[in-house]
């Protein structure tokens, strides 16, 4: 007589089947790809806002879909998405609007010190130590290029504000990439690390990502003479190219953030004509960005409640403060109007995948050191990464920048 345990309905010539942990990632960007959808036809917020919902829901704060073992092992399509949009990003900031109009840059550079200022301050007064508190005030004085672009190219808007949001951007993120590695370094350096080596180390991390930069820029430049960007064949050259920089840049130790942003800039400077460019680079683009905000907001889970809620309800008063007293304080002086400088700070409120990237570089470098910077970044993120880009589709859509007949 056969034993329970040998009698089955599957048959026994067919091998078991295993689940494959793929099949799990593909019905998750379904589900993000749903719940935004569902967000931008029911409550008219940004598909952005529902695709960071979907993955505090699939995180280990709910259910648990995806841990944060599963979130590193896609790491590689995190850091290719950022680069696609770091990389359109730069294509689009035109330097030579910056000599026309130095308030620009005034500007830019009062929001962020005062965003960073002002997290740093409030991080100490809630007892937090100098190295980490220093790491999140960097952190936080960067923009989200992830969220403005996705909500600027749903709303098609195009005007004052949303010029200067986009330099802004462009340019806060090379603040706190910059200024995140100066600082990791010189803690290192402090902790015994060498100080020779703490200096040299953020020198060689900006010089050899503007070197990988100036190749990318360069190949771009040549081939784009036989290929149209916006075209299918444009497109993989482009994925080619920022694929193959990611894999110099890992081979060289190099940040994967820095490089793409500074091409784009190269590219746009020794071409300033307006081109036609396919958002996010086609289809593929735009499903690694739906993966960008899906990680993102699974990078959240109940271990990082506690003092980090706490911190990080600090940070949001303080950055939020920082970036709307900054744009304000030289919003006339640069010919922006005060209605149109409160939209511009509000707009620069969102945080998430470059954040969560630097955390994540801190822990690595020094675990213990990472250990108190990845939870208070991880609640930043869950909540400008959700509420962020309902702000700044709200701010656009108050200056009149969407286009006529858009969805809002």
């Amino acid at each position: 007589m056969e034993s329970p345990s040998s009698l089955s309905l599957w048959p026994a010539f067919l091998p078991l089947p295993a689940f494959d942990p793929f099949l799990g990632f593909a019905l998750a960007l379904v589900f993000t790809a749903l719940v935004g959808e569902v967000l931008a036809r029911r409550a008219t917020l940004p598909r952005v806002s529902g695709y960071a919902l979907a993955g505090l829901l699939l995180g280990p704060l709910v259910t648990g879909w995806f841990s944060a073992v599963e979130l590193e092992r896609y790491r590689g399509l995190v850091d290719l998405a950022l680069a696609l949009l770091l990389f359109e990003l730069g294509l689009r900031l035109d330097l030579r609007w910056f000599r026309a109009n130095p308030w620009l840059l005034v500007a830019s550079a009062a929001e962020a010190a005062l965003a960073f200022l002002l997290s740093l301050g409030a991080l100490l007064a809630f007892g937090m130590d100098w190295s980490p508190a220093l790491l999140l005030a960097a952190i936080a004085l960067g923009t989200s290029p992830a969220v403005v672009m996705r909500v600027t190219a749903e709303l098609r808007a195009e005007g004052q504000v949303t010029s200067r949001l986009l330099a802004l951007c462009a340019l806060n993120v090379a603040y706190s990439v910059i200024l995140f590695t100066l600082l990791l370094n010189l803690s290192r350096g402090a902790a015994g690390a060498g100080w020779l080596q703490a200096l040299w180390q953020p020198f060689y991390l900006v010089a050899g990502s503007l070197l990988v930069a100036l190749l990318v820029a360069g190949a771009f430049t040549l081939l784009r003479r036989l290929f149209n960007p916006a075209s299918e064949q444009g497109v993989v050259v482009i994925f080619g190219l920022l694929l193959g920089a990611l894999a110099i840049l890992a081979m060289l130790k190099l940040p994967p953030l820095l490089a793409p942003l500074l091409a784009g800039v190269l590219v746009k400077l020794r071409d300033p004509r307006p081109q036609l460019w396919a958002r996010h680079f086609g289809s593929l683009g735009g499903v690694l960005v739906v993966a960008l905000f899906m990680f993102s907001g699974a990078a959240l889970y109940i271990g990082h409640f506690g003092t980090a809620l706490l911190l990080s309800a600090a940070v949001v008063v303080a950055r939020s403060l920082g970036k709307l007293g900054g744009v304000l304080a030289c919003g006339r002086a640069s010919g922006l109007s005060t209605a149109k400088s409160v939209a511009l700070g509000l707009a620069l409120l969102p945080l998430s995948g470059v954040a969560l990237l630097l955390a994540y570089e801190a822990q690595l470098a020094d675990p213990a050191l990472g250990a108190q910077v990845l939870p208070v970044v991880a609640c930043l993120v869950a909540v400008f990464g959700v509420l962020g880009p309902v702000v700044t589709q709200r701010a656009l859509i108050h200056v009149q920048e969407n286009r006529k007949g858009e969805e809002a």
